[in-house]
């Protein structure tokens, strides 16, 4: 089944300045055994923070990457374009999240639950929001492989505005902000295309 690897990295001031030094290593990363597709864009909460999101045919696909025998150049192509180390989480979402990806921005959304004896009345009440809101992009969720008490849910929108719209004064949101810790944040993404 495939998955998608969500990584967010502090950008550098080179990347922040010129985005396509990074094509080197999207390339090499879309030669990789296991590749379906992937997008980057730099966070609109801080203009710092790379989103780079890889679909691979199967989580063993990105957890062997390293020992592939060029791994090496792959860490040598992505030095230039980074100021830290990544933090990633894998989602195998319920349904393609390509229409949240391709969106003009995408929001992503994790809620850590506050009790996991609630996480079927969670995961109902983060898809039955989904399925409220009006014009929105391909919403897709599904339970993080690193920690079972966090769920990934991404949304595409129009604006960042539209979605605050949509929210705010929402009493289902109000109640999934009682019910779990949640990481929203958002992200134009461009969608790479190996020629």
């Amino acid at each position: 089944m495939p998955i998608v690897e969500v990584a967010t990295i502090p950008a550098s001031q080179a990347y922040i300045d010129n985005p396509d030094i990074f094509k080197p290593t999207l390339d090499w990363i879309a030669k990789a055994p296991g590749f379906i597709k992937q997008w980057t864009g730099l966070r609109v909460e801080d203009g710092k923070t790379v989103y780079h999101v890889i679909e691979w045919e199967t989580y063993e696909h990105h957890k062997n990457l390293p020992s592939h025998p060029n791994f090496q150049e792959l860490i040598d192509l992505s030095k230039p374009c980074f100021s830290g180390a990544p933090k990633i989480f894998h989602v195998p979402f319920e349904k393609p999240a390509d229409g949240a990806f391709d969106a003009p921005v995408t929001e992503f959304c994790f809620a850590t639950l506050k009790n996991p004896e609630q996480k079927s009345g969670v995961t109902d009440l983060m898809n039955s929001l989904t399925e409220g809101f009006e014009k929105v992009y391909g919403p897709a969720l599904g339970t993080t492989r690193e920690d079972p008490n966090t769920i990934g849910l991404v949304i595409g929108w129009d604006t960042v505005q539209d979605h605050v719209d949509a929210v705010t004064g929402h009493e289902g949101v109000a109640k999934l902000a009682s019910l779990a810790e949640l990481e929203v944040l958002h992200a134009p993404l461009k969608k790479h295309v190996t020629a």
